[in-house]
Formats: C-alpha cells, sequence, structure tokens
C-alpha cells in the first residue's frame, strides 16, 4: 500500500506530490556540515534544522515525486562545484530536496518540512522512524546518542541495494529536476 503526501512550500506557491511507496524510500536525518550550510544560505535554521542541527530527509525516487504547482519557483544551488544540486523555492526559499548532479542517478532526497502531514502521529504512520542519524561529527552541542558520527559502512549496502533497484526500475524518470539530462535550471555555485 502507497500513501500520497502532499507537498507544499511555506507559503504556499510551490505545491506537489509524493507517492510513499513501502521499500522506495528510506526516511533518515543527515547532520552534515553541507546540509547545515545550505539551510543557513536559505536563512531558515529556525525552520528546518531540529535541535542538534539535523535536516530530516525522505530518499527516494524522481519518478515518485510530481510538482504540480510553482515550478518556476524553483531553483537550485551547490556549496562547491560538482557537490549536490540543492533545491529551493525562491517564493519563500523552502528546501525542497538534495538530487545528485546527473539525471540518470535514481536518487532524490525530499526535506520532510516541505511534506504536508496533519500532525506529527500520521508522519511517524506513514514514513516510520528515522532509520539513520549520519555525520552526527557535525552536530549542533552534543551529538545524539542514536547518531553515527560519520556515513555508516553497514547502510551503504542498503543505499546501493536502494540505487540498483531505482535504476533496474528506470525511477529516475520523469523527474521535476530535470529536463532530459540537463537540470530543470542552472544551479548557481556558492563557494
Amino acid at each position: 500500500m502507497s500513501d500520497i503526501v502532499t507537498l507544499e512550500c511555506s507559503c504556499g506557491s510551490v505545491k506537489g506530490k509524493l507517492n510513499v511507496t513501502p521499500s522506495s524510500f528510506l526516511h533518515v536525518c543527515c547532520l552534515c556540515c553541507d546540509c547545515q550550510g545550505f539551510i543557513a544560505h536559505l536563512d531558515k535554521k529556525e525552520n528546518v534544522l531540529d535541535e542538534h542541527g539535523g535536516t530530516e530527509l525522505v530518499q527516494t525516487y524522481p519518478a515518485l515525486v510530481e510538482i504540480t504547482a510553482g515550478l518556476d519557483n524553483i531553483r537550485c544551488v551547490q556549496l562547491k562545484k560538482k557537490g549536490l544540486y540543492r533545491w529551493h523555492t525562491t517564493c519563500c526559499n523552502m528546501p525542497v530536496a538534495n538530487t545528485m548532479g546527473s539525471s540518470i542517478i535514481p536518487f532524490v532526497g525530499i526535506f520532510v518540512k516541505f511534506m504536508q502531514f496533519p500532525n506529527e502521529q500520521k508522519k511517524i504512520e506513514v514514513l516510520g522512524p528515522v532509520t539513520l542519524k549520519a555525520f552526527g561529527k557535525y552536530s549542533v552541542g552534543e551529538m545524539p546518542k542514536d547518531a553515527h558520527i560519520t556515513f555508516p559502512i553497514s547502510y551503504v549496502f542498503q543505499i546501493f541495494s536502494f540505487m540498483l533497484k531505482g535504476m533496474l526500475g528506470k525511477k529516475h524518470k520523469p523527474s521535476p529536476f530535470f529536463n532530459g539530462k540537463m537540470p530543470a535550471t542552472k544551479a548557481k555555485v556558492l563557494s
């Protein structure tokens, strides 16, 4: 069984939907300095990051994401050349997603703050608990006890399997973030 989750930025100009299907997503929290830097660039620290500087994401396939309104309000930045594409809205600076720099890689990390749930209980019902907290060494304050210092080797196999399944299923397209092989908008490199 799958759930359709509404996507919407804080001002309501950008809307969409995400098909949350069992075994085609990972619910994670990233504490890395790059995610924190991206959120700082958007000036959204208080609204997006948790008390440890973590960003909650749903890693899924681009084919399961649809932007239904406001696509022209979405832009992307890279913290460094060849870095992840980090997508955000121009209307209210809401973080939307992270993607790899290539349209053929079946991966998108949707920010949970871009998802609409009536309450925390419904969010947990649909997404389940966070299954990985990575890069705890960049935590603000004390590192959470359930966080890994960096990215755990044990999780690499899970990511590899996830990507392979997406490649075999051609789940990299359609993607709201790419027009064919090109990003939907030119990335602005911040550094």
